[in-house]
């Protein structure tokens, strides 16, 4: 089978995770790149895609760190371009105690907008070339549109993260963009946020393309539009939660891509989920394509 080409734009950047013992202090447990596109991107070509990521990177020791992992993961980083003078993304997480859920501490940069209307045709050739168009809502508006119009009108499927309000579903031109988007990839908070609802069936009447996570399930439609909902696969141990979303789109589309059915996607992609939780970190941490196979046959296919 010819390899799913995905196509990510967006941020790199560095994590930092820190354990804060008893006393306060706090100890550095890992460093390596992790913005949530790379993520995405990472875990498309984990699945077994052709994964190219279009990004930026200061000139500065941060954006070397984080070149330099990407590179190892093998995925395409011929698009990341390095640019004089500015700051490359920087997170510092903590984790206390026994919890899985970090404290976050950003040291923004101005790389994650450097995004324009133009660079739809800057990347023409390689967009009217790929299986699938990752987006992440924290980038420039103007951009968006631009790109979601130009991927509609030429069939090429487009995965948004909404993690950051860009649209207002109350005004009709962007409740209309948000309906071109093939997937909008949401945990439950940005859920609310994207539709102003509460109650995920309602949701996905607003729109049947969301792609609701959350640590119980995933909520989805099928491809006959009937609202459905998959029950998390449990880990043996949680030991931290940073990237379960963009493992679980980057995962998603590639098996998408490759024809599988809504639901078979979403199991699939479940289970890489579930991996990569139980391990610390992001790139130690995201699966390959056996591992998850792996965990599929034996939860889905055993059990049953």
């Amino acid at each position: 089978m010819k390899k799913p080409f995905i196509l990510t734009f967006g941020s790199c950047g560095l994590d930092r995770i820190f354990k804060i013992d008893k006393d306060g202090t706090e100890k550095l447990v890992y460093a390596e790149e992790g913005k949530k596109n790379s993520h995405q991107a990472v875990a498309a070509g984990r699945a077994g895609a052709y994964s190219m990521l279009v990004s930026f990177v200061g000139d500065d020791e941060v954006g070397k760190i984080c070149l330099d992992s990407l590179k190892s993961t093998g995925i395409d980083t011929q698009f990341i371009k390095t640019i004089k003078g500015a700051a490359t993304e920087l997170n510092h997480l903590y984790l206390s105690g026994n919890e899985t859920e970090y404290t976050l501490k950003r040291f923004p940069s101005t790389l994650p907008q450097r995004y324009f209307p133009e660079t739809v045709k800057e990347y023409q050739e390689y967009i009217l070339k790929s299986d699938c168009v990752i987006l992440v809502s924290k980038q420039p508006k103007d951009f968006l549109i631009a790109m979601i119009d130009f991927c509609y009108e030429n069939n090429i499927p487009v995965a948004l993260t909404n993690s950051y309000d860009r649209f207002d579903v109350n005004d009709e031109n962007d409740l209309q963009t948000l309906r071109k988007v093939k997937f909008i990839a949401c945990n439950f908070i940005e859920s609310k946020m994207t539709t102003k609802m509460e109650d995920p069936l309602k949701m996905l009447k607003l729109l049947p393309n969301m792609l609701i996570t959350s640590s119980d399930g995933v909520w989805f439609c099928d491809e006959n539009g009937k609202s459905c909902f998959e029950d998390s696969v449990p880990p043996d141990e949680v030991v931290e939660t940073n990237g379960a979303g963009d493992t679980f789109i980057g995962n998603f589309v590639v098996y998408y891509a490759e024809g599988k059915t809504k639901v078979e996607c979403v199991r699939r992609s479940m289970c890489a989920s579930t991996i990569e939780i139980s391990k610390l970190g992001w790139i130690n941490a995201v699966p390959f394509r056996s591992e998850t196979d792996k965990l599929y046959f034996k939860h889905y296919l055993i059990k049953n």
